[in-house]
C-alpha cells in the first residue's frame, strides 16, 4: 500500500510510531533520528542524481566561460554540501557520476578560491567601477544574476542562499528566486525566451552516459539546453563517446570530455 504525503516531517513521524513501513529519501537532517530509534533501520546508498545549476550562457553577463569557472571558485560547495546535506553527498566536478566506469578520479577539479575567481572576473573585465560592491563591465552594466530554484525544495532553496552570499563577497549581485514548479518549468523550457539567468535543477543519469541534450549544440533549440551551450569540441566528444565501443579508447575520450567541460563550467 502507498501513501502519498507530501511532508518530510509527517513522514518521519509515521516511520518512527510504526505508521509505515518504508521512507523513502528521508530529509539528511533527520538522519540521526532514523539511527537512533532501535526498530529503524537507515540504509545508505549512492544516487544516480547530482544538484547542479545552470548558467544561461545566452545571457551577456554570464557568456564568458570565465565568468562561469569564476561563480564555481566563488561558491564553498564542500562546506554546502557538509551544512546543508549533513555530508550526505559529495562534491560533483562534472556530469559523469564517480561509480561510472567513465569518470576520471584525477580529472579538473575547482576547488572553493574567492582570490583565484576575483581574478577571473577582473581578467574577463568585470570591475567594481563605482565602489557599491557590485562589478560592472566597461559599459557600466553591473554583474546582477537571477539564481531561481524550484518551490518545496528546501535544500535547493538554502544552496542558492549560500551562492547569493559567498558570490556578493566577489562582487557578483545575486538575487534569488524561488518559483512554483509548473512555472519554473515553462520559464526555462520556452526555447524562445530561456527567462532565467541561473537554475538550480537535478537530473537522475542512466547507465548508458550522454550530455546531448544538455551539451551539444545540435540540441539548443530543445528542452533541456538550459545553459546554451555550442562549442565545437564538447560537440566533438560527445558524438565521439556515443560511438566508441573499445573501453581504453572510450576512457581517454571521457577523460578528455570532462576536462573540456570543467573549462566550459555550463
Amino acid at each position: 500500500v502507498y501513501r502519498i504525503s507530501p511532508a518530510q516531517t509527517t513522514l518521519l513521524t509515521e516511520l518512527l510510531t510504526g505508521g509505515i513501513d518504508v521512507y523513502m529519501q528521508p530529509n539528511p537532517e533527520q538522519a540521526q533520528r532514523i539511527e537512533d530509534h532501535p526498530d529503524v533501520e537507515l540504509i545508505r546508498y549512492p544516487s544516480r542524481t547530482y544538484v547542479f545549476v545552470a548558467w544561461n550562457s545566452r545571457r551577456p553577463q554570464l557568456a564568458d566561460a570565465r565568468v562561469r569557472r569564476a561563480l564555481t571558485l566563488a561558491t564553498d560547495r564542500a562546506t554546502a554540501v557538509e551544512a546543508i546535506l549533513q555530508g550526505s553527498a559529495r562534491v560533483a566536478d562534472g556530469t559523469v557520476p564517480p561509480f561510472h566506469w567513465a569518470y576520471d578520479p584525477e580529472g579538473p577539479s575547482l576547488p572553493y578560491d574567492p582570490v583565484a575567481a576575483g581574478a577571473l572576473l577582473t581578467e574577463a573585465g568585470w570591475v567594481d567601477r563605482n565602489g557599491d560592491g557590485v562589478r560592472e563591465n566597461p559599459d557600466g552594466v553591473p554583474l546582477d544574476i537571477t539564481i531561481k530554484t524550484l518551490a518545496g525544495n528546501a535544500q535547493r532553496a538554502d544552496l542558492a542562499q549560500v551562492m547569493q552570499a559567498q558570490l556578493g563577497e566577489v562582487g557578483v549581485g545575486v538575487r534569488v528566486e524561488v518559483v512554483e514548479g509548473s512555472t519554473l518549468m515553462s520559464q526555462i523550457n520556452d526555447v524562445e525566451a530561456r527567462d532565467f539567468d541561473a537554475v538550480v535543477l537535478g537530473l537522475t543519469v542512466e547507465f548508458f552516459l550522454s550530455d546531448r541534450d544538455l551539451l551539444h549544440s545540435d540540441r539548443l533549440e530543445g528542452l533541456y539546453a538550459w545553459s546554451g551551450t555550442d562549442n565545437a569540441e564538447i560537440d566533438r566528444l560527445i558524438d565521439a563517446t556515443a560511438l566508441e565501443s573499445d573501453r581504453t579508447r572510450a576512457t581517454e575520450l571521457w577523460r578528455e570530455y570532462q576536462t573540456v567541460v570543467a573549462e566550459e563550467q555550463p
